[in-house]
C-alpha cells in the first residue's frame, strides 16, 4: 500500500472519530438519578418509617366514670397502637356537631379508652395507621379517638373520632376477635397509668392532667459539633447532583448551593436549613396529602434516626412539623430559632419543597454524661401561676410536661431539662419551674 493511500485512510478514520465524539457531546444527557444514587453515601442504612411509626397519640387515657388515668409511656402506647392496627374499623358516619356539656357525658362514661393526638389528623392519612374497611372515609380530620371497651365480650366496640377544634364527632364501629384479651392486657398494665383529673384550663376548655407531682429524669450528653460527616450526608441526599454543589464557610455556618437550591448548616446549634429560593410558599394543599408527602420526603432525603413524631400541621402555610420525643415526652427548643428539636417542612406552589429545617444531630449516638430526677411543680401550682400571667387566658389551649433542649457551648453538652409547657395561640411556651415556685413562695 502506498504511503499517500495510508495517510488518506488514517485521516478519514480520525475525521470519523472526531465527528462521532462531537455528536456524542452534543447529545449527551446527564442521568441525575444515577448520579444521585451513586454519590449518596451509606447513611448507616436508615430504614424508612411508615406512617404508623410517626403518627402516635401523645397520651392515652382510661375513663371509668369519674375515675381517670393516663400514660405517656412509649412502650405502652406502641403496644396499644400495634394491637389497634389489628382492629377492623367500619361504618364511620358523617360528622355531628356537639356542645361540650353533651359530649363530656359520653367521653367520660364507663370504660372508655381515649387516644389523644397533638393535632388534627385526616381520616385518609390515618388509614395508613389502622385498617378501615369502608371504601370512602370522611374528608375531615380528628384529634381524639375514643373506643368504648365496656363490653369486650361482644368483640365489637363503638368508636368515636372527635375534632375538638370544630366540635364535631364521627361515630363508627370496630371489630376485633381479641378484644377481651386486649382489655385484659390494659388492666394488667395499670401500673403504667397514673391518676389524672379533669382541670379547667379557662372558660372554654377542660383538659385531663396528672394529679400527682411529676418526677422526670433530666439528661445530659456530650455532643461533638465538629463531626461534619452527617452534614455532608444531608448535602448529598438533598441536592440532585452533589458534585456540582459549591461549599463555603463563614464562622459557624457552612453554606452549600448548586445555583437552584441552598443549604445552611449551623454548627453551633446542630441544625440545617434547606430551601429553594426560586420556589414560593404554596397555596392550600389538601391536608390529607401533606403529612404523607412530608414523611415520604424525609424518608428519601436523609431519613429518621430518632423518635420523631407527627406533631402539627398548618395548612395555610403548607407546613408540617415532626417533633422529637424522648421517653414519650415532647422535646422543645424555645430559646433559639434553630430547629434542633423538630423537623419542619414548608411546601411550595408546585408541591415542591420550599424549606426544610431540622437537626442534623444523631441523638441516639450521643454519649451520656449525667442524669438525675427532677421534681416538677404540681398541676395546681402551674394552673395558679398561669392564671396570674398577663395574657389572654382564652388562648391557652394545652398544658404538658416537655423537655427543653439546650446546648452548653462551654462544656459542649446537650441538656434535656424537664419543665412544664403551655400552648398559647398555637405556640408552645416554657414555664420555668423556678418562676412558678418563686411565685408560690411569694404568696405565702
Amino acid at each position: 500500500m502506498k504511503y499517500e493511500t495510508l495517510k488518506t485512510i488514517l485521516l478519514i478514520f480520525l475525521v470519523a472519530i472526531s465527528i462521532y465524539l462531537t455528536w456524542s457531546l452534543w447529545t449527551f444527557q446527564v442521568n441525575y438519578e444515577t448520579i444521585r444514587n451513586t454519590e449518596t453515601p451509606d447513611t448507616e442504612n436508615v430504614e424508612p418509617k411508615e406512617l404508623k411509626e410517626i403518627i402516635k397519640p401523645m397520651k392515652i387515657f382510661l375513663h371509668d366514670n369519674d375515675l381517670y388515668s393516663g400514660t405517656t409511656e412509649e412502650t405502652e402506647i406502641d403496644r396499644i397502637m400495634n394491637e389497634i392496627g389489628s382492629f377492623k374499623f367500619y361504618e364511620i358516619g358523617a360528622a355531628k356537631s356537639y356542645r361540650d356539656n353533651d359530649w363530656q357525658k359520653n367521653i367520660h362514661g364507663s370504660k372508655k379508652l381515649e387516644l389523644y393526638f397533638s393535632d388534627l389528623i385526616p381520616f385518609d392519612t390515618f388509614k395508613g395507621v389502622i385498617h378501615v374497611s369502608d371504601k370512602k372515609v370522611p374528608t375531615e380530620e380528628f384529634d381524639q379517638m375514643v373506643i368504648d371497651i365496656s363490653n369486650p365480650a361482644q368483640k365489637v366496640a363503638s368508636v368515636y373520632f372527635i375534632n375538638t377544634k370544630a366540635k364535631r364527632v364521627f361515630s363508627g364501629s370496630a371489630s376485633y376477635t381479641g378484644l377481651q384479651a386486649f382489655v385484659n392486657k390494659i388492666n394488667n398494665k395499670k401500673d403504667l397509668y397514673e391518676p389524672y383529673h379533669v382541670y379547667k384550663l379557662n372558660n372554654k376548655k377542660e383538659i385531663l392532667l396528672p394529679t400527682s407531682v411529676q418526677t422526670v429524669t433530666r439528661y445530659s450528653y456530650l455532643w461533638d459539633k465538629n463531626d461534619l460527616s452527617i452534614v455532608e450526608n444531608f448535602k448529598n441526599a438533598l441536592f440532585p447532583v452533589p458534585k456540582i454543589v459549591e461549599k463555603s464557610q463563614e464562622g459557624s455556618n457552612i453554606e452549600y448551593q448548586d445555583g437552584t437550591s441552598f443549604m445552611r448548616a449551623n454548627l453551633d446549634r446542630g441544625s440545617i436549613d434547606f430551601f429553594n429560593p426560586s420556589e414560593s410558599p404554596g397555596i392550600f394543599i389538601r391536608i390529607k396529602n401533606l403529612i404523607r408527602q412530608s414523611n415520604d420526603f424525609v424518608n428519601n432525603n436523609g431519613g429518621w434516626k430518632d423518635d420523631f413524631r407527627y406533631f402539627s400541621t398548618d395548612p395555610n402555610k403548607n407546613q408540617v412539623v415532626f417533633r422529637l420525643f424522648k421517653n414519650g415526652i415532647p422535646v422543645f427548643n424555645t430559646k433559639y430559632p434553630d430547629h434542633i428539636a423538630d423537623a419542619t417542612l414548608n411546601w411550595g406552589d408546585a408541591q415542591i419543597i420550599y424549606e426544610y429545617e431540622r437537626p442534623y444531630i444523631n441523638f441516639s449516638s450521643l454519649v451520656p454524661i449525667d442524669n438525675g430526677e427532677v421534681k416538677l411543680p404540681s398541676t395546681d401550682m402551674v394552673l395558679g401561676y398561669l392564671e396570674k400571667l398577663d395574657i389572654d387566658q382564652q388562648k391557652i389551649n394545652n398544658l404538658s410536661v416537655g423537655y427543653q433542649l439546650d446546648y452548653d457551648s462551654m462544656r459542649k453538652v446537650l441538656n434535656f431539662e424537664p419543665i412544664w409547657y403551655y400552648e398559647y395561640d398555637g405556640k408552645w411556651l416554657p414555664l420555668m419551674s423556678e418562676d412558678i415556685k418563686g411565685e408560690q413562695h411569694g404568696l405565702e
